[in-house]
């Protein structure tokens, strides 16, 4: 996405060069290739206290902050860096918003899909669920009114806080929150009857589904919902629906757009 879409998406965030420093290890090893390196090296080099910070907390991103020091980090006047700045923050504004205000990511309206589009997949009644990359919680929070024990799992340190803050206000005590990542998840072979993504599908997809098909238990089942945007004959597509995987699909209705779903039994 660009920097446009997200400024149109989180209007209510206020987000500033600082707020860099609330990024987490595993985010600034996604920044090489995304961001502008025009402007990151204009406002590393004003702000050297931002590129050691990324650079300790990130080793291995440490000589592409040289780099980009090297060839953009040039004085500059303190117009352009604010300028060059605020292009930097919009244009990984998710990253930021995750940290900073979850809140405002919790109100977009992609999140107000209907939850019977799972329940009418499986039953959670009595089940083990794992949400995987929960976010802020909606698919792992509903679970809990009614699965036996849910797992939510989410790498960003502030959306789990986010996600336990929420849970002790509905009195959910079958609801445990955990850090792990969709191609490493924390739990051994067979743990879980009920595996569901929101969202969060396709970073590492092939060890993804080769991860949830490890800790579902046979009959058990894994759902992505919504698992991509209806009509999006992507490489995900393709590899959800291809062998070994095998994954059923439907397309619904959203607050967004029409979207599709991918379910299989394991």
């Amino acid at each position: 996405m660009t920097s446009q879409v997200f400024r149109r998406m989180f209007r209510d965030a206020t987000l500033e060069i600082d707020d860099l420093f609330l990024l987490e290890s595993f985010q600034i090893a996604l920044l090489p290739g995304w961001l502008p390196e025009r402007e990151l090296g204009v406002v590393l080099g004003a702000r050297p206290e931002i590129a050691r910070f990324l650079a300790t907390r990130c080793p291995e991103i440490a000589t592409f902050v040289d780099s980009v020091i090297e060839q953009h980090g040039d004085p500059a006047s303190p117009e352009e860096v604010i300028t060059c700045g605020d292009e930097v923050v919009w244009t990984i504004a998710d990253l930021i918003v995750y940290n900073k205000c979850p809140e405002v990511y919790d109100l977009l309206p992609f999140h107000g899909w209907d939850f019977a589009e799972i329940t009418s997949i499986v039953d959670l009644a009595g089940k083990t669920v794992i949400d995987c990359g929960a976010g802020t919680g909606r698919v792992a929070l509903e679970a809990a009114e009614t699965a036996a024990l849910v797992f939510a799992v989410e790498p960003v340190s502030r959306l789990r806080q986010f996600i336990r803050t929420e849970a002790r206000s509905r009195g959910l005590r079958n609801l445990y929150v955990v850090d792990g990542f969709g191609h490493s998840l924390p739990f051994p072979d067979s743990f879980a009857n009920v595996l569901i993504t929101s969202h969060a599908l396709g970073w590492r997809l092939t060890e993804e589904l080769a991860e949830f098909e490890r800790v579902v238990h046979k009959s058990g089942t894994i759902l992505h919902c919504p698992g991509a945007a209806a009509g999006a004959e992507d490489d995900r597509h393709a590899e959800l629906i291809s062998a070994p995987w095998g994954y059923q699909f439907s397309e619904f209705d959203d607050a967004d757009g029409r979207k599709r779903k991918y379910w299989k039994r394991v």
